[in-house]
């Protein structure tokens, strides 16, 4: 069976971004550090050969905290979103599946145990109409 245009570009930005895709938020430290994929529903707009989709993706990284001291946590999460924002903008076309993504807010969280940072992209591809397993 064919992968959709949508599941392949899944698992080019999963790649891309070290990551794992649509899991369960660890519990324990010992599985850190870790990168998220998630993906939520997507818009669509239809032109005479094409489905012009704005998919909406979110990426999290989590590690542990370098220290106890909330200004070193600041950094270092702040560090990870850096991180997260620079791989996805360079890597923004996936290997040809997508036409642009676009930065769209993040965040930081701070732990005793661990930092994280989490950021939302809009990711722009196309398929041919009515055929998701044929790029346009």
């Amino acid at each position: 069976m064919p992968t959709s245009i949508r599941e392949q570009l899944l698992a080019a930005i999963t790649l891309a971004v070290g990551g794992v895709y649509d899991t369960e938020i660890p519990t324990d430290e010992r599985e850190l550090p870790i990168t998220l994929v998630f993906d939520e529903p997507e818009t669509a707009t239809d032109d005479y050969d094409n489905s012009n989709v704005v998919l909406p993706v979110s990426i999290a990284s989590v590690a542990e905290a370098a220290s106890r001291d909330q200004t070193t946590q600041r950094a270092q999460a702040n560090d990870l979103l850096a991180i997260i924002i620079a791989t996805v903008i360079t890597n923004e076309n996936f290997g040809g599946l997508a036409q642009a993504a676009s930065y769209e807010g993040g965040g930081i969280l701070l732990n005793n145990k661990f930092v994280a940072a989490e950021a939302q992209f809009l990711i722009t591809y196309s398929f041919l109409r009515n055929d998701p397993y044929s790029q346009s």
